[in-house]
């Protein structure tokens, strides 16, 4: 017969907990498949959002801010002898100011000599012009009439003076000339009296000639009362044939003298028509020289560009020989459009390309936060820079950065100033970004080789 069993008070308290434990390891399954289940689904949503989400990728570049037509270097192209400097390192300029001055002595005297040689020249011009044309008017260029110069007044005044004296001279021949038509004429018309009076008596005698031949016929006169009148006949035609003579020498006098007349003019045109074309070619020489002494001179004062900065001036004392085309001092432009030039990886340089947008960060800024501007890339080398000393090699990429963004922020850029850029390359997922590299390597691996 089955007894009870009697179950001690240790015993009874051992078994609730023994029945709590059982429990438990009997739920411990469900709460695994729940964590697992929650792992995965979180996985599966991590992954989806990775493989759908779009993320934002930038080729990176370090750089610095420079400005669009760059630096420019203020340089002498010949060279010379400082006699003052006008400007300090960090004065503001406008443009056309004065920086500097080189000593032009020699040049300044070039200069006002070919000047004054170009202004005589110009005057002769002018005068020749007028006698080869044979005015009685003499102009001047404009050269001359606009100039303010004295010497070009003295030039024009004294060429007037020669023009006066070389038409008073042929004015003077002419009048010489004149007079000795003039003189010729009166001997032709002496002549010709004279003529007139041998014909007449040479008609008076003719009838007693030919009574007494009549008479000499009938033997009642002498031959030499005959002959006497022959002889006197034949005198008084002499005497007319000489002074017919005569007159046509005094003619031909006459027309030598008015062909002296004109030839007067025509010598005198063609010897300023002679003289102008050698003024011509000695005035185009002078010209040339002249340009080039005045820009000599002009040289000698170098005047800032631009409106800007200045920087870097290499010579700052009177008397420093500045060498050909050596540098003298910098300015940087006030309105130039701000660049910053960056270096870009040749392994990243194929995501880069003209217009992208850009970020530019200037950390020499002392901010709460580094200030950010955007920009857009406007140039991209077409090869890579090799720099031996760095062992390094990158492609230069410029980007033009918003103004108005830079005003906003108050930023106060400068050339030289570091700045690190972003180049927008587009949007991957990040599933992409994760398994690039496997991706590439996989494609090495399996590559023969």
């Amino acid at each position: 017969m089955n007894m009870p069993t009697t179950i001690s008070d240790p015993a009874r308290q051992l078994l609730p907990a023994f029945g709590e434990d059982g429990a438990d390891k009997a739920k411990a399954p469900v709460l695994l498949k729940r964590l697992l289940f929650t792992v995965g689904g979180l996985l599966i949503v991590l992954f989806v959002l990775a493989a759908v989400i779009p993320m934002g990728g930038a080729v990176i570049g370090g750089g610095a801010v420079g400005v669009e037509s760059r630096v420019k270097r203020i340089a002498h192209p010949t060279g010379g002898v400082i006699k003052a400097i006008y400007v300090r390192n960090g004065e503001h300029v406008k443009q056309g100011q004065l920086l500097m001055r080189l000593d032009d002595t020699v040049t300044g005297a070039d200069a006002t000599y070919s000047n004054l040689t170009v202004e005589q020249l110009l005057a002769q011009k002018g005068r020749l012009e007028a006698e080869r044309l044979g005015s009685g008017k003499l102009v001047f260029p404009p050269e001359l009439t606009n100039s303010a110069n004295p010497s070009a007044a003295k030039a024009m005044a004294d060429e007037a003076r020669l023009f006066s004296i070389r038409q008073t001279e042929e004015a003077g021949l002419r009048a010489q000339l004149a007079a000795r038509v003039l003189q010729y004429n009166e001997e032709i018309r002496g002549l010709e009296s004279q003529m007139a009076a041998l014909k007449q008596q040479r008609k008076l005698i003719e009838p007693e000639r030919q009574g007494v031949k009549d008479l000499w016929d009938k033997q009642l006169v002498t031959i030499n009362r005959l002959n006497q009148l022959e002889r006197t006949a034949v005198d008084l035609d002499g005497n007319v044939g000489s002074l017919q003579a005569q007159i046509a020498q005094a003619r031909a006098r006459i027309t030598e003298a008015q062909q002296q007349s004109i030839q007067l003019g025509q010598t005198r045109r063609v010897q300023a028509g002679t003289e102008l074309a050698q003024v011509n070619t000695a005035l185009n020489q002078q010209q040339l020289r002249s340009v080039a002494a005045s820009d000599q001179q002009d040289r000698s004062e170098i005047r800032a560009p631009y409106t800007g900065v200045i920087e870097k001036i290499a010579f700052a004392a009177m008397g420093d020989v500045v060498r050909p085309a050596e540098p003298i001092m910098e300015i940087v432009p006030d309105r130039d459009t701000f660049v910053v030039e960056a270096m870009i990886s040749p392994t990243d340089i194929d995501q880069v390309m003209k217009g992208q947008p850009a970020r530019v960060q200037f950390s020499s800024f002392n901010r709460p936060t580094t200030p950010e501007i955007l920009g857009r890339v406007t140039y991209v080398a077409t090869d890579r820079t090799e720099n031996p000393e760095a062992h390094q090699a990158y492609y230069m990429v410029r980007i033009e950065v918003d103004l108005a963004a830079v005003k906003k922020e108050g930023l106060a850029l400068r050339s030289g100033m570091p700045a690190e850029v972003f180049i927008e390359t587009g949007h991957r997922s990040m599933i992409s970004y994760l398994t690039k590299p496997f991706m590439d390597q996989f494609m090495r691996a399996f590559r023969d080789n």
